[in-house]
């Protein structure tokens, strides 16, 4: 038989295998049939993640058969790569307001169009900046991923009210004391700190203090001082990832984490521990039932045995890893590591952001509970 006297849902089968969108659109050019099934094919795209012209070609197919966008169930796409002169911005914006299931984008800098406030569907931002051309839109969005960010970035945060997920990369200087807006239902908060910022390397521990509702934390400190205020209790954070460029003291360590006493899943990279820590750790944080400490230095065995006789004596449970070629960790999690993805399904911190370095978070979490 020839592959195209194949039924439809064979062809569609094959099809839905095609991941790469040059591949697909090649396919589409083939035969009226193939033109078809792959039309219908393309209607169900969820998430797209290519050079722009490429995203805009896809999008024109559907066009081009007679489709109206509004049946799209895109709920997220990337728009990208505006240097390739295949496609303009005019035509981006104009796609992107005719795509009502759209959810989030992922955009540069080039791509500077206003944004009105009846794209109400629009909840994802992912950004070089903080897009400040999108008035009436500000209460809709829930979640901000920005590349780069400055103290005027940081106040319009007050304008985001129900933002639940926040990542920032603060690499400009000031000498001014940063105003910190208080978001009350901030959920997740990534923030990578460089040393030589006007948000300095303890501001993030403070910036979390005006953060009731938070509950998961994923931050990388190019400096070795912290300063926090220990008076201030983060009881609804359960998930904590920190990531040193330098090793930190062991107090100033400890006093930070005593801040979160609920805690259940700590990451700490690039540290340098003695297994007293360790034993000091399981003790501070009664909660604890994950211990990742890979990328550190200086634990032994003796530790790990530890670990283990105190939750036979105590009734608790504590997986705890602690070598750098770790194989348990992958049986125990073997969905959730190493994935660098741009997007993400489930607004779940532990499966999509717990075990990656901060370089290969998600730019978007696609919420599920409503698919």
């Amino acid at each position: 038989m020839l592959i195209n006297e194949l039924p439809d849902d064979c062809l569609l089968a094959i099809f839905d295998a095609i991941q790469d969108l040059t591949d697909l659109i090649n396919c589409y050019k083939v035969c009226e049939k193939w033109c078809n099934v792959i039309v219908g094919r393309t209607r169900r795209v969820k998430y797209l993640t290519a050079a722009l012209y490429l995203a805009v070609l896809t999008l024109a197919i559907l066009d081009f058969a007679g489709l109206d966008l509004a049946v799209l169930t895109l709920a997220i796409a990337e728009f990208s790569y505006l240097h390739d002169a295949r496609a303009s911005i005019e035509g981006t914006a104009k796609l992107i307001r005719r795509l009502e299931s759209l959810k989030g984008i992922i955009y540069d800098g080039r791509l500077n169009f206003e944004l009105k406030p009846e794209h109400a569907n629009l909840e994802m931002l992912s950004a070089s900046y903080t897009p400040l051309y999108i008035n009436g839109l500000y209460e809709n969005v829930k979640q901000l991923h920005l590349f780069r960010s400055n103290q005027t970035q940081l106040e319009c945060l007050v304008h985001f009210p129900n933002l639940e997920r926040l990542h920032l990369s603060i690499i400009n200087s000031s000498e001014d004391t940063p105003k910190y807006p208080v978001l009350a239902n901030l959920k997740i908060v990534e923030i990578n700190l460089y040393p030589d910022s006007w948000f300095n390397p303890w501001c993030s521990f403070r910036f979390m203090d005006s953060c009731p509702a938070l509950q998961s934390a994923h931050i990388r400190i190019e400096y070795c001082q912290i300063h926090f205020n220990d008076s201030i209790k983060h009881a609804n954070i359960q998930d904590l990832v920190i990531q040193f460029l330098e090793p930190i003291e062991w107090n100033s360590l400890r006093g930070l984490i005593s801040k979160c006493p609920n805690l259940r899943h700590l990451a700490l990279r690039n540290i340098f521990f003695k297994d007293e820590h360790i034993k000091q750790l399981i003790v501070i944080l009664p909660e604890l039932t994950l211990l990742d400490i890979r990328e550190s230095f200086g634990v032994t065995q003796e530790a790990a045995n530890h670990v283990r006789n105190y939750c036979k004596r105590y009734g608790r449970s504590i997986k705890f890893y602690f070598k750098a070629d770790d194989r348990q960790i992958e049986s125990d999690w073997p969905q959730l590591l190493y994935r660098p993805d741009k997007i993400c399904r489930g607004f779940d911190f532990m499966e999509n952001c717990f075990f990656k370095s901060f370089d290969d978070l998600p730019n978007l979490l696609d919420p599920i509970d409503d698919q």
